[in-house]
């Protein structure tokens, strides 16, 4: 079999995984293809989290097809127990004959055991099929395992002047409706979705999934002194409001009354510390989190080098004088300024979507 071929299946592999409608954290998003005599036999993807495994699921597929078959999986099969059984073992006992990887898995419980365990009962391996791609599928878990925190996505509708809404708090409607389905579409991938407290004050956000299909994320709101009321549609069960030392008691009482959870971070320059609320996140399970500011939340992400992508909605409007997508001082000159790497340009209606990986000045972040 070619390399070609090799890249076919793995980018099917690829292509079921980013299609799946659920959620899967803190697991990663697997794919699996199996192959058997030049056909698809089997094809998996990983469930949400405590169910089975992509390779699992491809394998029953498969059935007796399995034996004697190459499988392809966007990520190196687990070794371990954890809420389900090794994949390698599921493997090993199908009669696979070959196994080819994206990348190998970044977790230290197995980082290269689970190739070497199936090396080990006779089943050839091969990593790096489409190694580049698998690597950008699974940068958010990656990040979640390296870094302890999750992947973070600055989101925006707004107009041709970087404007999201009026000086007067208007931001109804910027983008149309094939955008905001877009953007639905965006929040019901990520685990989690945070915005700041004067967002949450002018326009009232619900912060749900409501025009696509998709499990609501997590609601998050940065409130240093609880000034929000309880009745906030943001707040209930399934939110979480992070405050300063010095909140309102009463309010965080009636705030925790809803079902939100209610934490502390440390204060720093003035604002709440973000690598601690990304941390305390990710010690929830968020793998990936969605930032639909405001600009002043926005810019906090960006000055402090913790936002690693951008996707923002632009509108053929002029709106002049408004609140900024990104309230930051300027940069001193453009050499400074952050950038999309490989920006990925849509039209929606008469809107544009560009997204793309934030490239920070001075900086070898990847």
């Amino acid at each position: 079999m070619n390399s070609a071929s090799h890249d076919q299946y793995m980018r099917r592999a690829l292509s079921i995984a980013a299609s799946a409608s659920h959620r899967t954290s803190p697991n990663p998003m697997v794919g699996c293809v199996i192959v058997r005599d030049g056909e698809i036999v089997g094809e998996g993807v990983t469930q949400p989290a405590g169910q089975e495994h992509a390779e699992v699921i491809a394998l029953r597929a498969a059935g007796e097809a399995a034996r004697g078959a190459d499988m392809y999986v966007t990520l190196e099969p687990c070794c371990h127990v954890g809420r389900t059984g090794p994949c390698t073992e599921a493997i090993i006992t199908a009669g696979v004959a070959r196994v080819f990887t994206g990348i190998i898995d970044p977790n230290p419980v197995v980082h290269g055991n689970g190739l070497q365990a199936l090396e080990s009962a006779g089943v050839r391996t091969r990593n790096g099929v489409l190694g580049a791609e698998c690597a950008t599928h699974h940068a958010a878990f990656s990040r979640f395992i390296r870094e302890s925190r999750p992947w973070v996505t600055l989101k925006a509708g707004m107009s041709l002047d970087g404007r999201i809404a009026t000086l007067g708090g208007d931001s109804k409607w910027i983008t149309g409706d094939e955008a905001r389905k877009d953007a639905h579409r965006l929040r019901a991938t990520c685990d989690a979705v945070l915005v700041g407290a004067e967002t949450a004050r002018l326009d009232e956000p619900k912060l749900t999934v409501r025009l696509v299909d998709g499990d609501d994320p997590l609601r998050v709101v940065l409130d240093t002194n609880a000034s929000l009321d309880a009745d906030s549609p943001i707040f209930g069960d399934g939110s979480v409001l992070f405050h300063g030392e010095a909140a309102d008691r009463e309010r965080l009482e009636a705030i925790k009354a809803t079902g939100a959870r209610v934490i502390c971070a440390p204060m720093d320059g003035g604002r709440l510390r973000l690598s601690v609320i990304l941390a305390e996140l990710a010690q929830l399970g968020v793998v990936s989190l969605l930032v639909e500011g405001g600009g002043q939340v926005h810019a906090s992400f960006l000055e402090e080098r913790f936002a690693d992508e951008a996707c923002f909605y632009v509108a053929p409007k002029i709106v002049g004088e408004g609140r900024s997508v990104i309230s930051t001082p300027s940069v001193g000159s453009i050499s400074e300024s952050w950038s999309l790497a490989r920006p990925q340009i849509t039209k929606l209606g008469d809107d544009v979507r560009i997204c793309g990986r934030i490239n920070y000045p001075n900086s070898d972040k990847d």
